[in-house]
């Protein structure tokens, strides 16, 4: 831009003194005193103005000339205004702008000028001209300060100040051109300043403002926007806004703004998930009682079935039961509440009141076994065992394999000692799982009590076929054999018994017993030999086969027997005597003689013995 210095023509245009209409004829009366009067004095300055003390001053104040300027009239975009000295016309560079007359205190204008250092004020008397014209290269984007002065010769009458400026339409259109946010939110800032009240400029701004990452700028400004009226699109950038700078409170509030706008179920679950996010259960619960009244009517069910489940996680079960209770009454019908519900009463040691809700639950949920249970797991607990009973019987009779309640009708059944119903619980037991050795062994143990020989002996056997080694329900079949006179049975239970425990003398005993009542003794040699092949240091064993081949007159298998008989009990005379008897009687004197050899030597006073010796001995010779 081209300034120019003092070289300027101070002519003074007569546009600036004289309107452009023609002239009044009264001028031409008054033009020649007023020159007569100039001559006049400027003869008297030229004749005494050495030795006077008048000054120049003095002088000019006696003339009809201006001294001091009293108002500039321009034509400003079409109009014309009137400017007072020492003030300021605002104009914008689109503005066109023409001067039009200058006003001042003097009769007559001679040698007034105006003059500006920043531009030729001349541009201005012929035409109006746009501010641009006189400034081509100046964007404006700092206002432009023109200071014009009026002189009247080189002497200053006066100023005026011209300040060129963008307004907001301006700034906005360099809004809407600029690509970087940055200076697009600064054209913007621009434009709201010039015009404070323009809510669209507020909103370009603080979308600029959000896009930029300024979020407490753009909550200030969606703030004031919002003061003179609310809409969705504005209230979620606030909200953006808000949760960018984890200002909760805030942002909970705006979400009510929008729910109580929309009425839409989304922005109901966007509060609640919102909430959950940022705050605990128990803050959640405390703000949705206290903001209870600003949530719409249509979202009071589920508002209150969610505070009744976050009551439930903080277990303010009291609390819980009222919310899910107010849903009830204000109309909810979803059976899940009376579970829930009931829930909470057992929580509260409210068994009464939890029994009787899980029932109008069960009313529309019948096939929900499991809660079923739970109810006469609840009637248990309060002390009504014929009601627990009987819910498990319908349980059963709408399913029979229900293997829990048929176990908790067995518990009821031994707790009130009641036989009867616990055979017919275990028979259901049985029924359902008919190889478990537990069930049919405790099962034949109450026939057993209960003297029903025949289904105690099959509960039995069913337990013995299940484990090939369980001794135990063998013991039963043996004792109930024996009561029914099964010898059949009985050995062959005996016989199973004696090898699962071979240490138990007494299952020999017995099966020796019936074998030689029976004179069985092939049977008791088969016995013995396998029982002593595997403990031969058992003399039981020996004694009975040294029997048996005695009966069977097998006087070889009787020496083995006896044999390990003295070597078991080598002290024992009866054995020695009985084994040189049994040699002699088979011919085999040496071996006899040395039976009777130990047992001199275990009494060498033994008379009989001596004479067996002596008796051999000649027989020998």
């Amino acid at each position: 831009m081209t300034r120019r210095g003092r070289g300027y023509n101070y002519r003074l245009d007569s546009s600036l003194l004289l309107n452009r209409k023609k002239k009044r004829r009264i001028g031409r009366y008054l033009l020649l005193p007023v020159l007569l009067l100039t001559v006049g004095g400027a003869a008297y300055f030229f004749l005494y103005g050495s030795a006077s003390s008048v000054d120049t001053e003095s002088i000019t104040s006696i003339l009809p000339l201006p001294r001091k300027l009293e108002a500039v009239t321009f034509i400003h975009n079409g109009n014309t205004v009137k400017v007072q000295p020492d003030s300021q016309l605002s104009l914008n560079p689109a503005d066109s702008l023409q001067l039009l007359k200058v006003q001042t205190d003097g009769w007559i204008s001679w040698g007034v000028k105006a003059v500006s250092s920043d531009f030729d004020v001349n541009v201005l008397n012929d035409r109006p001209v746009t501010i641009k014209e006189i400034w081509p290269d100046d964007s404006f984007e700092t206002p432009r300060e023109v200071a014009i002065q009026f002189v009247r010769w080189k002497m200053p009458i006066g100023r005026i100040d011209l300040l060129i400026r963008l307004d907001a339409r301006d700034w906005l259109h360099k809004a809407n051109a600029a690509m970087d946010p940055n200076v697009k939110a600064r054209y913007l800032e621009n434009a709201l300043k010039e015009h404070p009240g323009n809510t669209l400029v507020k909103t370009q701004l603080a979308n600029v403002y959000l896009e930029n990452k300024s979020y407490a700028k753009a909550a200030e400004l969606y703030e004031d926007i919002a003061k003179s009226g609310k809409s969705r699109a504005i209230l979620e950038r606030q909200l953006i806004a808000y949760k960018a700078q984890n200002r909760v409170d805030a942002a909970l509030q705006i979400q009510l703004e929008l729910l109580n706008l929309s009425q839409d179920a989304d922005d109901f679950k966007a509060l609640l998930g919102y909430l959950q996010k940022n705050r605990s259960a128990q803050e959640t619960a405390n703000f949705l009682h206290r903001h209870q009244g600003e949530i719409p009517k249509q979202f009071n069910h589920s508002l209150l079935l969610y505070v009744a489940d976050l009551r439930t996680q903080t277990k303010d079960w009291s609390d819980a039961a009222a919310a899910y209770e107010r849903a009830i009454r204000a109309g909810a019908r979803d059976p899940d509440i009376y579970y829930n519900l009931a829930v909470l009463y057992e929580k509260n040691n409210e068994l009464g009141k939890a029994i009787d809700t899980l029932g109008k639950y069960l009313q529309k949920n019948p096939g929900d076994t499991k809660t079923w249970m739970h109810l006469a797991e609840l009637q248990e607990q309060k002390g009504s065992p014929s009601q627990a009973r009987a819910t498990y019987e319908k349980i059963l009779d709408k399913n029979p394999k229900q293997k829990e309640a048929i176990l908790r009708l067995v518990s009821l059944a031994e707790q009130a000692r009641d036989k009867k119903a616990l055979i017919s619980a275990y028979e259901r037991l049985a029924a359902l799982q008919p190889d478990s050795k537990t069930v049919q062994f405790n099962l034949g143990v109450l026939y057993y009590e209960a003297k029903d020989w025949e289904k105690a002996s099959k509960a039995f056997k069913t337990v013995s076929s299940i484990d090939s080694k369980d001794v135990e329900s063998r013991k039963y079949l043996l004792d109930l054999y024996r009561k029914q006179n099964n010898s059949k049975d009985e050995v062959k239970i005996l016989r199973e018994l004696a090898q699962l425990q071979p240490d138990n003398g007494g299952y020999y005993d017995a099966l020796f017993k019936i074998y030689d009542d029976q004179k069985d003794y092939k049977a008791i040699v088969e016995l013995c030999q396998k029982a002593s092949g595997k403990n031969p240091d058992n003399a039981a064993f020996h004694r009975y086969l040294l029997y048996a081949h005695l009966k069977l007159d097998n006087i070889e298998g009787a020496l083995k027997e006896l044999e390990a008989l003295i070597r078991l009990n080598p002290k024992d005379r009866k054995y020695l005597r009985q084994a040189a008897n049994l040699y002699e009687k088979s011919g085999r004197y040496k071996d006899a003689l040395q039976k009777l050899d130990q047992l001199l030597k275990l009494d060498p006073n033994d008379k009989e013995s001596k004479q067996d010796y002596l008796r051999l001995r000649l027989k020998i010779l």
